[in-house]
């Protein structure tokens, strides 16, 4: 049976709806009385040149796209726990709308580490990721051909999406803290230079099984988390790659940025922990080139449960991956907490943002936007 299986969740495109936002009760009452499904966003097809008003439904996805044909008893499987950690996204997502007018935003770490998760699956999971992720003579590939070789045939996987898709259901089936602490091993084992002249200059031994756990790790260490809102009167767009898109050049060397929209209002961003600001004393001859970085979000502030005065971690080496990994997957890790300031953007500031996505949206791309007026101001400005 055909599914028509979004990469973009039904929770982030109602947000950008045009006409009111009904409830699931309503929406399934008008769809039993009419057959059509109730909810729309303006969508411009960049191929076309066409702007209509589409159906959620139908659109930012593709069908059976995660369906696993290899799992006999339920192909929709993967499709299923994705839908499980959307709910929980979304929870966290709608507490953060309310939190907007306080401009703070404060997460229990696992509610942090959740929603890290889900981002970091926002990107992987996107449809024009699945087939070249692990193809075999992608020439990105090249450094981690003979692994991506040796597991297909220890795993009797057949193709670069069969691949993809088993560490996509790997990712959904561990928790944060199981794919960290895998990672861990491997860090602990060959090192953080180890494991990236692996990646850069020699191969992947066959046996790491767990070698995916480790791009996981480095998403999750290499960037702070950082709330961004968009100016009053201003509004960001969403575009078919706006989740993960990659921003800005250190040294040459992409990924200042990760940027995540989310809503109209708040876009995600993963800033690169080299534009902490106290690592900025050490970068200073490291050239920069990035769109945004006339915007200073400052860093969470954690709060350890188990250090004196919630100030520090008190029983955690902060030279081994295994021990923070361990303290912080611990019931007592589990109580610390952090706190976001929300980074109110200027009008030029939206705008610049919403032209980054503009930059980068492909001929066969698309774009979405809550309303008209705003979306002008946006090309214009582009």
């Amino acid at each position: 049976m055909t599914q028509y299986q979004h990469f973009i969740p039904r929770f982030i495109l109602r947000r950008f709806q045009v006409g009111p936002v009904k409830s699931k009760a309503e929406r399934q009452k008008e769809f039993r009385r009419t057959g059509v499904d109730p909810e729309y966003v303006h969508y411009y097809d960049i191929a076309t040149g066409s702007l209509d008003i589409r159906p959620i439904g139908k659109v930012y996805g593709v069908p059976n796209v995660y369906q696993d044909v290899r799992n006999t008893s339920n192909i929709n499987e993967v499709e299923e726990k994705l839908a499980d950690l959307e709910r929980h996204a979304a929870s966290i997502i709608i507490d953060l709308h309310k939190a907007l007018s306080q401009g703070t935003f404060t997460l229990k770490r696992r509610s942090l580490e959740l929603l890290r998760k889900f981002l970091f699956i926002m990107h992987y999971r996107n449809v024009s990721y699945s087939g070249t992720y692990f193809q075999v003579d992608h020439p990105e590939n090249a450094g981690g051909r003979q692994w991506i070789e040796s597991f297909m045939k220890a795993k009797g996987i057949h193709s670069a999406v069969e691949i993809w898709l088993h560490f996509l259901k790997y990712y959904l089936d561990s928790s944060h803290s199981d794919i960290m602490r895998d990672a861990a091993e491997l860090v602990e084992k060959y090192g953080e230079v180890g494991l990236q002249k692996m990646i850069v200059e020699s191969h992947i031994p066959p046996d790491l099984e767990h070698f995916p756990a480790y791009t996981y790790h480095t998403h999750a260490n290499n960037y702070f988390f950082s709330i961004w809102e968009a100016a009053e009167g201003e509004e960001f767009i969403l575009t078919h790659n706006a989740f993960g898109l990659w921003e800005g050049l250190a040294g040459g060397h992409p990924d200042l940025h990760r940027i995540f929209i989310v809503s109209p209002r708040i876009a995600l961003i993963l800033r690169n922990i080299v534009l902490r600001p106290e690592l900025q004393a050490y970068v200073k001859r490291v050239p920069f080139v990035s769109s945004l970085l006339n915007v200073n979000p400052a860093p969470p502030t954690p709060i350890y449960a188990s250090g004196k005065d919630g100030t520090h971690i008190g029983h955690a080496d902060w030279n081994s991956a295994t021990s923070l990994a361990h303290y912080r997957s611990s019931q007592q890790g589990g109580n610390d907490s952090f706190v976001f300031k929300i980074t109110k953007l200027s009008r030029p500031q939206t705008l610049e943002l919403n032209s980054v996505l503009l930059v980068n949206v492909r001929k066969t791309g698309s774009l979405t936007f809550l309303s008209r007026r705003t979306m002008l101001r946006t090309a214009r400005a582009f």
